[in-house]
């Protein structure tokens, strides 16, 4: 299946999201802040970025726009009222907190069947 990075700081909803990936097939790499996302990216290869906007030192924009440079598939995830009209106009693929596992799973099949 896939390789994925998992970049969220919150670490309850990165062992309960990263736990259901790993169930689902995927090798799942994790990252708590956007230098630590953006080290991983720089140094393995993904066929997907998951990352929170909002994380210590940076957000998920700039680890999305990197990803996006290295031709990585982007998944941002926000509940930060400003933060999802952003991403509503900008036409990111994203998920909005609170989400239920099985509409996070199928935003992950989505991007994979794009592709």
């Amino acid at each position: 299946m896939a390789r994925i990075l998992l970049v969220e700081d919150f670490d309850l909803l990165q062992a309960l999201l990263s736990e259901t990936l790993r169930q689902a097939g995927h090798t799942v790499d994790c990252a708590k802040t956007k230098p630590e996302g953006e080290v991983a990216l720089r140094t393995s290869r993904y066929d997907l970025l998951i990352s929170d906007v909002l994380l210590p030192g940076g957000s998920g924009h700039e680890l999305a726009a990197l990803a996006e440079d290295l031709a990585i598939e982007t998944v941002l995830m926000t509940g930060h009222p400003n933060e999802v009209r952003a991403l509503r106009i900008s036409g990111v693929r994203h998920l909005i907190k609170p989400f239920r596992l099985d509409d996070f799973m199928k935003m992950i099949d989505e991007v994979f069947a794009a592709t």
